[in-house]
Parts: structure tokens; sequence; C-alpha cells
């Protein structure tokens, strides 16, 4: 069983067969119970547009599963996704172990974009996934500007990121105070947890061609991440041009976080624990570390979904408070047992095999 778990084809097949089985069972619970077997007959004939089952039950149990649970189910497994890939591509940039789809302020803008368009244009069209897009992007101009140097600093991009974030949360508590009308307020603080109430088909194409090419993109590159996670004179060295990795990376977090708060509003934790365990598992490699990383991130925010629909009959929990009442004490439990050497351990197992070493020595 210890050889089955160590193998990484096995641990993908098996989080698939999970997330298929979780997302069959976030459709069937609920306030309405509902019997599999309908379930998948309703998704089926839905998916080919044909009868290809005898309808044998209620239109409003068709309602359910296909306008209200089946897009909130698929719009939580694209999100976890997305966000699981940007927690990665942050670590990777800024080489920190901490380091998470919001760390560079991105999420502050995205979120500051949003709750602009939900209070003063009401959800008008794609005015939301817009406005998220646009001062999310903004957000990151305004970091790199500011953090601009002539050699490249983790730490000062950082620094950086977390003070425009404070700015444009306080945009976003004032704008809240500045909201006309209860509805649109109350609208805004729930999104502002995390949820995934709101979610419909209209919104799904844009998130799964989001997150599809993404992938395409970033996962041609897990060489270049392997090699930039041991430090900038190493992947130099070795001939990596790090400004147009980094460019990349840049333009995909931004891209991706913005689709997803938009959608599902600020959900913590995902992005910053999902990345560690997959690594505790099949180690620092990027080949492995981004589809397994997906596939559990999806699984995750599926499951904390499905918990804060649930647990209470009467009223619904947002899920960013479930994924930070679990994504907090494990991390802290991480940090106890120093679970970060995954660090340092990959560095030095890539270095010795590039031969890095005889380069360096003849350099000097």
């Amino acid at each position: 069983m210890k050889k089955l778990l160590k193998n990484y084809k096995f641990l993908c097949i098996l989080l698939f067969i999970l997330l298929v089985l979780t997302a069959t069972l976030g459709i069937i619970v609920g306030s309405v119970s509902l019997n599999s077997k309908e379930v998948w007959k309703i998704i089926i004939n839905k998916l080919f547009n044909k009868e290809i089952f005898e309808k044998t039950w209620k239109n409003n149990i068709e309602i359910i599963v296909w306008n209200i649970r089946a897009p909130r189910i698929i719009n939580g497994i694209l999100a976890g996704g997305a966000l699981s890939l940007v927690g990665i591509l942050m670590q990777c940039l800024t080489k920190n172990p901490l380091a998470s789809p919001y760390i560079l302020g991105i999420s502050a803008g995205a979120s500051t974009g949003a709750v602009f368009a939900i209070i003063f244009f009401n959800h008008f069209l794609y005015s939301v996934p817009m406005f998220a897009f646009i001062f999310g992007t903004l957000v990151t101009l305004l970091v790199f500007f500011c953090a601009e140097t002539k050699n490249f600093s983790s730490t000062r991009l950082v620094l950086v990121g977390v003070a425009i974030a404070s700015f444009f949360s306080g945009i976003t508590s004032l704008i809240i105070h500045l909201a006309p009308k209860e509805n649109e307020l109350r609208s805004a603080l729930f999104w502002m947890s995390g949820s995934l109430s709101g979610s419909n088909w209209k919104y799904i194409p844009l998130s799964f061609i989001s997150l599809i090419i993404s992938f395409l993109l970033i996962y041609p590159k897990y060489k270049e991440f392997n090699i930039m996670v041991t430090g900038e004179e190493n992947a130099i060295a070795l001939g990596v041009n790090t400004s147009k990795v980094r460019l990349l990376i840049i333009v995909v977090s931004t891209f991706l976080t913005g689709v997803v708060v938009s959608n599902v509003g600020i959900i913590g934790f995902v992005g910053l624990v999902i990345p560690h365990i997959c690594r505790s598992i099949v180690g620092g490699n990027h080949k492995k570390i981004i589809p397994m990383s997906i596939l559990l991130g999806a699984l995750f925010l599926l499951s904390t979904d499905t918990i804060t629909r649930t647990l209470f009959e009467d009223r619904e929990i947002p899920i960013g408070v479930i994924t930070s009442l679990f994504g907090a004490p494990f991390f802290l439990n991480m940090l106890r047992k120093n679970s970060f050497k995954w660090y340092e351990k990959f560095k030095r197992k890539f270095r010795q095999r590039s031969g890095f070493f005889c380069l360096e020595n003849r350099m000097r």
C-alpha cells in the first residue's frame, strides 16, 4: 500500500476518482436529498442534449441538479484548481514557501474591482469579472513599478505587495461604507468571505478556458521552475531566461486570480497549503506538483463547499470561513514541524544533479 501511495500516476488517478465521487455527493446532499442514479441520468441527458434516459423525475429535480448544484460543483472544482496553481507560481516566483495567490496584492485589487461592480453596477453583464481583472492587473503593474530594481528581489516584491494590498483593502472598505443600497452591501460582504452560492453556467466557460490555457502555458516550463527555485544566480548560470519566466508567471497569476476572485470571492489558504501537501507527497519536482496540486485543490475546495451547505439546515456559511478553519491549524502545524525543509533538500539535490558545483568552481 505504501508503494502505491508513492506512485505518482496512481495518486493522480485516485484523486480524480475521489473528485468524481465528491462531486456526485455534493449534488446529492443538501436541503433536498436526491438519488444518485437520477442525478447522473439528468447530467448525461443535458450533456448530450438528448433524452438518452427516459425522464422519470420531476421538473424541479432537474432544475436543482442542472441549474443550481451542477454549476456550483464545477465552479468549485475550477476555482480550487486555479488557486492551487497560482499558489505554486507565487512560491516559485518569490522562492518563499509562505507565498500564496494573494501575496502580491492581486486579490486585493481584484476584490476592489469586484465590490465596486457589485455595489454600483449590480452585477450588470460581465462587470464583476471585468472590473476584477482590470483592478488586479492595475495592482500588479503598481507592485512591479514600485519594486523595480536592477537586481530582482523577491523580498522587496513581497513587501511592496503587502503595502499595496493594504491600500486597496482600505479602498474596498470605503466603497462598502458608501454603498447606496443594503442588498448590494450584504451581497458584497458575503462575497468577500468567499462563496459559491451564486454560481451559474454563465461564468463557467471563462473559468474553464482560463484554467486550461494557464495550464498549457505553465506546465511545459516545469524544468525552468525547478531551476528557479534553487536561486536566481543558479537559474541564470544554467541558461534560464528568468525575466521571461517571471513575466509568464505574473501574467498567468494575475489573470487566474482575477477570474477566481470575480467568481467566488476571496478564499484563503487553498493556494498556500495545497502545494505544500503535494510537495510532502511527491517531492519538489514541478512536473508532478502542478497536476497533483490542481486535482487536490479542486477536491479540497469541493469538500469544504459541501460542508458549508450541509453543516446548518437554515443557513449557509461562507466557504472562506471553512477553508480558514481547516487551513490555518494545518499551516501552523507545518510551521511547528518545520515542514519547509523540502526547499533546501530539493535545492541540494538539484544542484548535485545539474553539476552546478563544477560550473560554479570554474566561474571562480
